[in-house]
């Protein structure tokens, strides 16, 4: 998921470009407040940032101007909070604080520090959460919502027998979906560990394989059953691609975790608005699901079904199939 965190985070800065270079431009006209503003609340997460800046209008170069931040930066006059709902009646007020991290990857915009406005309240996955932003000079409002993204049960595979991985058949993953979730993607971690002959220890690792990570739902209410058909011969191939035969080392399959990672609906048709802008010609259509500004506010969670076992009959298979015979199994 921290890689779907750094290209939301691109895309925003794609959206505030966007606002601030047009085709077709006045640059004497009256300069406009836009307040661009990326969020993704996730309940396991211990601190909650949300990125608020502005977009940046002025005569010459909008490169120069993003290598400034009082270019993109609000002075220390915006009040902002997150505020809990439950079956739409008010609860907590989050006041959020104005912090400086100082990690921020090279790019187009400014450098190693940015600003950010941050909690570390506990969130609940049974609430949902109204951003307010408050710019206190002008009493201009931007306000955006979100529903955070439950828990759910994985029916396929079961314990027992465990993950049926067989090269001439499919093996089905079924779930049932969460309230606010859209959008799934599932990584199989796969455990294994390897002797080597004359050595008396043994090693342990892991891998993890990327089966999907666009799977939708029909809605984001929860309650949907999915049913994704992975083809076994997949399984050998990826661990083909990943092992190295070696004759001097045995290896043994262990468990595996099934781990989810959820998007909500908003955060869905933002990567799909995204996605269809880079492919078509004609001027990029940018999502936005906030009041009285831009960008983007939502919610994702990360679910994991830990150490499920492979059925025998993987394991058996892994000794006899093409792909992994002369791996050691």
């Amino acid at each position: 998921m921290q890689q779907l965190s750094r290209h939301l985070l691109i895309l925003l800065f794609i959206t505030t470009l966007l606002v601030s270079c047009k085709k077709s431009l006045d640059v004497n006209a009256d300069w406009k407040d836009v307040t661009v503003v990326y969020g993704i609340l996730n309940q396991s997460d211990t601190i909650h940032y949300i990125k608020i800046t502005k977009a940046f209008l002025g005569p010459g170069d909008a490169l120069e101007y993003a290598k400034n931040p009082d270019s993109s930066n609000y002075p220390d006059i915006l009040k902002v909070s997150l505020n809990e709902y439950t079956n739409g009646n008010p609860g907590r007020k989050i006041m959020l604080r104005d912090t400086l991290i100082t990690n921020k990857d090279s790019g187009i915009f400014y450098f190693p520090v940015q600003k950010l406005f941050y909690s570390k309240e506990k969130l609940s996955e049974l609430k949902d959460y109204k951003l307010t932003i408050i710019d206190t000079v002008t009493s201009k409002t931007i306000e955006a919502s979100t529903k955070m993204i439950t828990e759910f049960p994985l029916e396929k595979p079961a314990y027992l027998p465990g993950v049926i991985m067989v090269p001439n058949r499919g093996s089905d993953v079924q779930w049932v979906t969460p309230s606010g979730g859209k959008r799934f993607q599932l990584t199989i971690r796969i455990y294994y560990s390897e002797f080597r002959k004359g050595d008396s220890a043994k090693t342990f690792h892991k891998l993890d394989w990327l089966v999907f990570n666009n799977v939708k739902s029909f809605y984001d209410n929860g309650g949907q059953t999915i049913t994704y058909t992975i083809p076994g011969v997949l399984f050998y191939e990826f661990l083909e691609s990943k092992l190295i035969p070696d004759p001097d080392i045995e290896r043994s399959l262990g468990n595996c975790d099934y781990i989810f990672f959820v998007g909500s609906g908003a955060l869905d048709t933002y990567l799909e608005v995204a996605d269809y802008s880079n492919f078509i010609a004609g001027p990029i259509t940018a999502f936005s699901n906030i009041t009285n500004g831009v960008g983007l506010f939502a919610s994702r969670h990360a679910v994991s079904f830990d150490t499920i076992q492979f059925a025998d009959i993987t394991k058996d298979s892994l000794k006899t199939n093409s792909h992994t015979k002369n791996l050691g199994f």
